[in-house]
C-alpha cells in the first residue's frame, strides 16, 4: 500500500494513492491487521532535494509497497519529524536534502531529538543517496544519530558510470537473495571511511580516489538500526533488481519481519508528484 499523507498539518496534498491509483476511501476502510500479520508502516520524507524527488520518492514508495509486508505513507514536508506523528510508524525513509537556504526547519533540535528518540524506541531509519546531507549544519550530532554523514571537504563522487558493487557481507538478512551487481549511478565518495562504527554489507571501488566506499551499511543507535545506502541517483538506479530487492529487505529487517527468500522485482513506473 502506498499513500500520500492525508492527516499531516504539513501537507501539500490531501489525496490518498494506492499504488498509484486516486482512492480516497480504501485505507479508511480496511480491516486492522492482526499482530502476526501486521505490515511494517513506513513514513518515506522527501519533498526538498538536489535530485529529482518528484520522480524517485513515488518509484520508490510503489516498489516497496509492492511487498504485502510493506506500507508507505509519502510525505513532502520533513518538518513532520518535528511532530508526534512519526512515532506511529516502523520506519522513517529518508529521501530529502535540507540544506539548502530555501528549506528551513521549524525547529532542528526537535527534529533531531524525535530522531534519536524513534531509534531508542526499537525503530529504524532509511538514509537514501543524497540524505547523508540532512540537517548539515548540526553535523556532529548528526553524525552520532546516523553513523556517516556528507563532508563537504571530500570529493562528491565518480562521473555518472556503470560500476559494480560487491557485496561484503551476504549473510545479512538484507543481502539474502543479492550477489555482486552492475548499476548504473553515482559512486558516492563524500563521507569518511573512519569513524563510527558501522557493518558494511556492500562496497565499490571509486575510480576518482581508487579505494573502496561503502554503498550499503548499519549503524546501530540505542536499540534501533540505520540502515545507509548511498546509491539511488536516479530512476535508472530504481531499475536495478538487486537495488530494489536491498531496499526492501533494509526496510523489512529495520521492521522486525522475515525477509523472503526470493528477490524483489522492479514495478512499472509510478506517475511523477506534481505541485499545485
Amino acid at each position: 500500500m502506498f499513500l500520500l499523507n492525508p492527516r499531516s498539518s504539513f501537507r501539500l496534498f490531501t489525496v490518498i494513492l494506492v499504488l498509484g491509483v486516486v482512492c480516497p476511501m480504501l485505507y479508511a476502510a480496511e480491516p486492522a491487521a492482526s499482530a502476526a500479520n501486521k505490515r511494517v508502516k513506513v513514513l518515506l520524507i522527501t519533498g526538498i532535494e538536489f535530485h529529482n524527488w518528484r520522480e524517485t520518492a513515488p518509484q520508490i514508495a510503489k516498489q516497496l509497497a509492492s511487498c504485502p509486508d510493506i506500507e508507505v505513507t509519502l510525505e513532502t514536508n520533513f518538518n513532520v519529524l518535528c511532530s508526534e506523528e512519526i512515532f506511529e510508524y516502523d520506519v522513517l525513509f529518508f529521501n530529502f536534502w535540507n540544506s539548502r537556504d530555501d528549506s528551513p526547519s521549524l525547529d532542528d533540535d526537535l527534529a533531531l531529538s524525535n530522531m534519536e528518540k524513534f531509534l531508542d524506541s526499537g525503530k529504524g531509519i532509511v538514509v537514501y543517496h543524497l540524505a547523508i546531507g540532512v540537517f548539515e549544519t548540526h553535523k556532529d550530532r548528526v553524525e552520532t544519530i546516523l553513523g556517516r554523514v556528507y563532508d563537504r571537504s571530500l570529493p562528491p563522487h565518480d562521473p555518472f558510470r556503470e560500476f559494480e558493487v560487491n557485496v561484503v557481507n551476504g549473510n545479512h538478512p538484507i543481502m539474502k537473495s543479492v550477489s555482486d551487481f552492475k548499476i548504473s549511478d553515482e559512486l558516492y565518495t563524500c563521507f569518511a571511511l573512519e569513524g563510527r562504527p558501522i557493518e558494511v554489507l556492500a562496497e565499490a571501488m571509486s575510480a576518482n580516489v581508487n579505494k573502496s566506499f561503502p554503498m550499503a551499511h548499519l549503524y546501530k543507535h540505542g536499540a534501533g538500526h540505520v540502515f545507509t545506502t548511498v546509491l539511488g541517483h536516479d530512476l535508472q538506479a530504481l531499475g536495478s533488481p538487486e537495488f530494489v530487492t536491498i531496499l526492501r529487505n533494509a526496510v523489512l529487517w529495520l521492521g522486525h519481519k522475515e525477509v523472503p527468500a526470493e528477490p524483489a522485482k522492479v514495478v512499472s513506473s509510478s506517475k511523477p508528484i506534481i505541485e499545485g
